[in-house]
């Protein structure tokens, strides 16, 4: 382990073997607020990542066989080395993720809610006496464990893989999104503090480094969190040294309202969790399903609640502050699917097809009208500021609407009949249903999705076992 110093937050390097990495090629993330490139970013090289999967090996060894209140205890003092950055945590995350500060620091202080949650896990083992033997079932640590993290929470969905992983007894290799690099790479240098070389190590690169790691022999397991088409390649390309696997996919998340609810009050909440982040969170509310009864109130409630957002970073009223894009390819994406909606003649209820350009990849909140249920604003995850509201009169109906796609992820039902909305949820093909409430995840519950939305799971008290390989040994006495 190194000595304790302070981290610096203007310079950025890769970290293999306990070591802060340089390189001579260059990348830059884009601060998307401005479109100005921010610090430079070594692109590891194949030495790097031979070196990283080397060292992590290395440590595994010994790592693997420390006891599990010392990976705890040292746990606990890596929550308190990150604790000491929380404002330049935070600062980064708004300049790389384009977040108003109140989300920024609301990321940045969530994540000692992954530490919490994983410094209370144990490994369960179980012990049955049989007449003949003893069997007993314990989970050991796979090894080493390629972490593919995405651009939307760089804080919280790096710690939820490094956490569980170290807990475990694994060594993990972190591969940040090129598009936020910086405050993952971070979190790898403050852990050098902690932790001995190997165990936590964090590798920053172009489109070539994951499928590099994915590849490599020496990895026994690849976590992903990411579009459904990338993970898909990812599955694939795992499948000739079996490595395992789990991944946390797009999905395209049905709300649907009943008629007794609240109206004003059901749609601020639903507006709130349709675009937190500018809409870019994968269990975001994606299409709103509203009974025809309340339609034409809803639907003028929700335009009134989205239309006080302010993209101005006016933070009075801060859960209702918007940020820009994150990256070009998705602003562009759904400049796009404007265009489209536009050019279809569909109705909007707010906002147009035309996306004012501006000093940062802004685009306005657009409240669709009722589009047609085989239109890609309905059929496809817009993972933006463009919501479709849909008519439904039969239950059964809106049930086969809403799992009528290829992906599975979070649905959420409102009603004033808990229990009407509870026996729905359950006949909704989806991986975590939220019951007159958004999406509004915690780490005390298993993350997973059905269908294309992933396979295994993260988080929850079970999630740590996807780090593990289960072992039976049988033991029975000498004659």
């Amino acid at each position: 382990m190194t000595g304790k110093h302070p981290v610096k937050f203007d310079k950025y390097f890769n970290v293999v073997a306990g070591e802060l990495r340089d390189s001579k090629t260059k990348s830059h993330g884009i601060d998307p607020s401005t479109k100005s490139e921010l610090w430079p970013v070594p692109v590891a090289t194949d030495k790097d990542v031979e070196d990283a999967v080397a060292a992590a090996n290395k440590a595994f060894v010994t790592w693997s066989e420390t006891p599990f209140e010392e990976r705890l205890k040292m746990i606990k003092e890596y929550q308190s080395a990150y604790e000491l950055y929380l404002d330049e945590f935070t600062n980064v995350l708004m300049k790389e993720a384009g977040k108003p500060r109140v989300t920024a620091s609301g990321e940045s202080e969530d994540a000692l809610n992954q530490f919490e949650h994983n410094l209370k896990l144990k490994l369960p083992e179980e012990v049955l006496h049989e007449p003949d033997r003893i069997i007993t079932t314990r989970h050991v640590p796979l090894g080493v464990v390629a972490a593919i993290c995405p651009w939307n929470f760089p804080i919280v969905l790096s710690l939820g893989k490094i956490l569980p992983a170290i807990l475990a007894g694994c060594c993990i290799i972190i591969k940040p999104s090129p598009f936020t690099p910086y405050t993952a790479l971070k979190l790898a240098e403050i852990a050098q503090q902690i932790f001995p070389p190997g165990v936590v190590q964090a590798l920053g690169g172009d489109d070539a480094l994951g499928p590099t790691l994915v590849a490599h022999p020496k990895i026994q397991k690849v976590t992903f969190t990411g579009s459904t088409a990338t993970g898909k390649r990812i599955f694939a390309a795992s499948a000739p040294t079996m490595k395992r696997v789990v991944l946390e996919l797009g999905g395209n998340d049905a709300t649907i309202i009943f008629p007794d609810v609240n109206v004003g009050e059901v749609a601020s909440q639903v507006a709130l969790g349709a675009l937190f982040h500018t809409g870019q969170v994968c269990v975001a509310v994606k299409r709103i399903y509203v009974h025809e009864d309340i339609y034409d109130q809803f639907l003028e409630a929700i335009v009134q609640a989205v239309a006080k957002m302010s993209m101005d970073g006016d933070e009075v009223e801060a859960p209702w502050t918007l940020g820009p894009i994150q990256n070009r390819m998705q602003y562009e994406k759904l400049r796009g699917l404007l265009k489209e909606i536009e050019a279809k003649g569909l109705k909007l209820a707010l906002g147009s097809g035309t996306v004012e350009e501006s000093e940062g990849y802004f685009i306005k909140p657009v409240v669709v009208d009722n589009p047609p249920e085989d239109s890609r604003i309905v059929t496809e995850e817009q993972f933006g500021p463009i919501l479709p509201i849909l008519k439904w009169k039969n239950v059964e109906d809106v049930i086969t609407r809403a799992n009528n796609t290829k992906m599975g992820l979070a649905a959420c039902v409102w009603s004033a009949d808990t229990a009407a909305a509870e026996k729905v949820g359950r006949k909704l093909q989806a991986g975590s249903v939220f019951i007159n409430a958004t999406a509004l995840t915690t780490p005390k519950a298993m993350l997973s999705g059905h269908k294309e939305s992933g396979l295994g799971g993260e988080w929850g008290s079970t999630g740590l076992l996807s780090y593990c390989n289960v072992q039976v040994m049988h033991e029975f006495k000498l004659v």
